[in-house]
């Protein structure tokens, strides 16, 4: 399993302390002696998120908060009326279809973050927001080939979906390559509209 920077600059930190811990109570009651253990050095905090990697992050989130918030409120499904309930979910996905184009095409534009490899996450920013896009695509798919009369097939279309916006979940919640990125770890929790997206109600929490 890969170690985060942050968890081996963590676990660095805490066995410099130890090391020092040791060394002084092995000197309580007793004469000091020369020590030949070499000083252990303390790793540098990590540099503050220039105002551009903020700025970035920040147009990234907003982009995603829209996309969030559509499906945070899928419509209820009234099982006897399934033509209503097949055409209101139908809209449902094609909104949510639809922010996460306006979503990818503001993505592309905002370019790369300005920190190292920034093309690469932009990459991965990009390529989670089709992925997200196109499974909703196919779910709308599915819901349009059910006929408006038959509520078993509506019912098990609208079931496939709400099981499809769930595992999409942890797209439209936290970009792995955003939220945990340690590069960008800095400017999305100061981003305003990173707190925003991360403060969507959605229906997988």
């Amino acid at each position: 399993m890969t170690t985060s920077p942050r968890r081996r600059a963590s676990l660095t930190r805490q066995a410099a302390v130890a090391a020092i811990a040791g060394l002084a109570l092995a000197g309580c009651g007793a004469d000091p002696a020369p020590s030949t253990a070499p000083a252990v050095p303390m790793p540098a905090e990590p540099a503050a998120p220039s105002a551009e990697t903020i700025q970035w992050t920040d147009s990234v989130c907003g982009a995603l908060v829209p996309v969030a918030e559509g499906l945070a409120d899928p419509p209820e499904f009234d099982i006897t009326a399934p033509d209503a309930a097949r055409t209101a979910y139908l809209s449902y996905l094609a909104q949510a279809q639809s922010a996460a184009d306006r979503a990818l095409e503001s993505v592309a534009a905002a370019g790369a973050p300005p920190v190292e490899d920034g093309g690469e996450i932009a990459a991965e920013v990009r390529e989670d927001i089709t992925e997200l896009r196109d499974d909703l695509a196919d779910a709308r798919t599915q819901l349009e080939q059910t006929r408006g009369d038959d509520p078993a097939a509506i019912g098990r279309s609208v079931v496939a979906a709400g099981n499809l916006i769930g595992a999409l979940g942890n797209h439209a919640k936290a970009l792995s390559a955003l939220d945990g990125e340690p590069r960008l770890d800095a400017a999305f929790s100061q981003a305003a509209a990173c707190e925003q997206l991360r403060n969507v109600e959605t229906p997988w929490r």
